[in-house]
């Protein structure tokens, strides 16, 4: 069974805990509730699902069982807008609806949608058979993860059941996770970090603690302590968080490791976070990832802090890292990963999802870093057009395209900012414009910055010259 070898090796340990109910699952529950759904959602040919996560047990149950019924799988976000899930059927035909509510299951497949309900003990399912028109799919294509957070971008991951299994392993080894480690979920389980938390602790036969509540909300802590979790995962966003909440005050004395990925930690910060849970007997890892190599590539082991900070690690355990094209004396050149955990490709409609792995194990990540001696990793910048603000990646050309409905716009992204250069528009209407990013991509408006110009400036091809947009001030 899929990630749940503690189902039969260790049935009666705990492996869910809902903090909304209280609810406890163990290994033995969890396996029976996926082999349940697993059954009904295997047919006589591959089919395609879409699981809308919220951090729940019922999320678990589907995602896991749609991996263990052979179906290929996209994780979105529970509360994605129906009009982008709506795009998105449309362009991938889904065969299986799981998790969708009502609204988002209208939008997705009209008025064809049938309610399926699905007995799994106490852990709640809901699907719905969509029956579209039935796509072919690679018979290895297991997960499907977005590139984007939540902007419902066509753009997919295509990735098989192994790259996950891998990768789970790989940080299980990593991060020294055993039996008795209690996650929380700190992070989406849609996002590829927060599902390689909930990956990594099964594999384990680890009990993880499922909570929607945000690390803002005292709620959050109050169920920290009251199931007394060892560990969370945070993108820097998090930590930007942790140290005006001043993790001392919290009382948490079951904490012992912290986990950081999703983007660079500014140094000092990395230190304070190292030197707080060493002081505490615990551990903080600094991880680099990309969702096309399942979630994580180098892991920065916390008994290696301060000797190398600012690094990210070296490769996890399986994976190898390469410096392509040097450019500098330094020795920077782009960051190339090898690991069994690296992506089939990409998929942008129905028709690539029958594509096989066109990758062999190699990614190019668009980074620009330096390796030392011992093989640890600095990242030095990004080649592509990409940014990450409070953890999200974020396609730039997207936004802009959104923002080019009313008038030439230009997007580069900031320290955890998307600045967005127009020549339209007053504060009116990026006000307006604020408020639907921010309501599209959860993130808060602030980290939406306006700047109006009179001509986007342009190279002698006619394409807009984002270097000299990058040293406005």
């Amino acid at each position: 069974m899929f990630l749940l070898t503690s189902s039969e090796t260790s049935p009666t340990r705990s492996a869910l805990v809902e903090a909304a109910t209280g609810r406890i699952w163990s290994y033995a529950a969890l396996g029976s509730a996926v082999g349940k759904v697993a059954g009904f959602l295997c047919g006589k040919s591959k089919s395609l699902a879409f699981c809308f996560c919220g951090n729940d047990p019922a999320t678990v149950v589907q995602y896991l069982a749609a991996v263990d019924a052979d179906c290929a799988t996209v994780l979105l976000d529970a509360t994605l807008v129906p009009e982008l899930a709506q795009k998105l059927a449309d362009r991938y035909q889904p065969d299986w609806l799981l998790g969708a509510s009502e609204s988002l299951a209208r939008a997705c497949g009209g008025a064809n949608v049938e309610p399926i309900e699905v007995e799994a003990g106490e852990i709640p399912v809901r699907l719905h058979r969509a029956r579209p028109g039935a796509p072919e799919i690679h018979p290895e294509l297991s997960l499907l993860l977005s590139t984007s957070g939540s902007t419902g971008s066509p753009k997919l991951v295509r990735l098989r059941r192994e790259n996950v299994e891998q990768n789970a392993r790989s940080i299980a080894i990593g991060l020294d996770i055993d039996p008795d480690e209690r996650p929380i979920t700190s992070l989406p389980i849609h996002y590829s970090y927060g599902l390689s938390v909930l990956n990594s602790h099964l594999l384990r036969g680890a009990c993880v603690v499922l909570t929607d509540h945000a690390l803002t909300a005292q709620e959050f802590w109050k169920v920290f302590r009251q199931y007394g979790c060892t560990s969370m995962a945070g993108v820097p966003f998090s930590y930007q968080i942790l140290r005006r909440l001043d993790l001392d005050k919290l009382e948490l004395p079951t904490l012992r490791t912290l986990t950081q990925a999703g983007g660079r930690l500014d140094p000092p910060v990395v230190a304070h976070f190292s030197d707080l849970m060493r002081r505490r007997g615990g551990r903080f890892f600094v991880m680099y990832g990309q969702t096309e190599a399942t979630a994580r590539m180098t892991i920065l082991p916390s008994e290696r802090l301060p000797e190398k900070l600012g690094t990210v690690g070296r490769a996890i355990p399986g994976g190898r890292l390469e410096i392509l094209g040097a450019i500098d004396e330094r020795g920077t050149g782009e960051v190339v990963y090898y690991g069994p955990n690296v992506m089939m490709g990409y998929a942008e409609s129905a028709a690539d999802l029958a594509r096989g792995d066109e990758l062999g194990g190699v990614l190019h990540t668009g980074d620009l870093g330096t390796l030392d001696a011992d093989g640890f990793l600095t990242i030095v910048g990004r080649s592509k057009r990409i940014a990450k603000v409070y953890g999200l990646r974020i396609n730039l050309d997207e936004i802009e395209a959104t923002l080019r409905e009313h008038g030439p716009a230009a997007v580069i992204g900031g320290a955890d900012q998307l600045i967005i250069f127009c020549e339209y528009g007053d504060e009116a209407q990026y006000a307006e414009c604020r408020r639907v990013l921010s309501e599209r991509l959860r993130i808060h408006h602030q980290a939406f910055v306006f700047r109006h110009v009179d001509s986007l400036p342009r190279n002698a091809n006619g394409k807009i010259d984002y270097p000299s947009l990058q040293k406005e001030p």
